[in-house]
């Protein structure tokens, strides 16, 4: 169990320092918000809300008889409030497709290793 710990904080802090470094990314000429850049603290507490809904809900909904990628968009449909506050937490707008396909990847990977935790169980 304390093993399933240190993955998943090494996880939630290489995805706060992924957002937090996007944020600090100029999006483009089209972007229409600058982002705002969170504390490391703030960036923390933005990301565990998120990484802490996705574990919860791969959980609870993975009975064996969805795919990875379902899985994930059902984690995503779940945590749709989180990953919101998060996207807006870091000044970026939620609807931004390469956010979306950022928040999918993590939703996946939570997935994967939320499975491989429960078979060493």
């Amino acid at each position: 169990m304390r093993r399933c710990q240190n993955w998943r904080s090494v996880v939630l802090i290489s995805f706060c320092l992924l957002f937090v470094g996007c944020s600090m990314q100029e999006i483009g000429p089209s972007a229409r918000t600058s982002p705002r850049i969170p504390t490391a603290t703030q960036a923390l507490t933005i990301q565990s809300r998120v990484t802490d809904c996705e574990w919860k809900a791969a959980d609870q909904y993975d009975d064996g008889s969805y795919s990875i990628s379902e899985l994930a968009r059902r984690v995503m449909g779940v945590c749709a409030v989180e990953l919101t506050q998060a996207a807006l937490g870091f000044g970026l707008s939620p609807n931004d497709p390469q956010i979306e396909v950022d928040q999918f990847r993590q939703a996946v990977e939570i997935v994967e290793s939320a499975r491989r935790a429960r078979t060493k169980r």
